[in-house]
């Protein structure tokens, strides 16, 4: 997958899967709003794309999941959100995060 390809793929709908080594060949091509290492599944990167925020998670070593989150409001409440479920699941409740719903 491409960059342009990405954006065309987040605009349409709001996750997109991606190799690891995909990623890692665009990520130059976005710009990094914000970082928040989760401790348990690397780190919660916050990345804008033509205007709109995503954010990139890292549901295994080899994959990225991009999910269109909109304005800094729909991000702040998404990063809340997670950071407490990886507090959570730091402390072993045994929770999941569902990355691809």
């Amino acid at each position: 997958m491409t960059a342009d390809e990405l954006r065309e793929a987040l605009h349409a709908g709001p996750v997109v899967r991606l190799s690891a080594l995909d990623w890692d060949a665009m990520a130059g091509a976005f710009e990094e709003v914000e970082r928040h290492h989760t401790v348990v599944a690397g780190s919660l990167v916050i990345v804008r794309v033509d205007g709109l925020l995503a954010a990139v998670e890292q549901p295994r070593p080899d994959e990225r999941v991009v999910r269109a989150l909109g304005n800094e409001e729909a991000v702040r409440a998404f990063v809340r959100e997670r950071m407490e479920k990886y507090e959570r699941m730091w402390d072993g409740c045994g929770c999941r995060v569902d990355y691809y719903e």
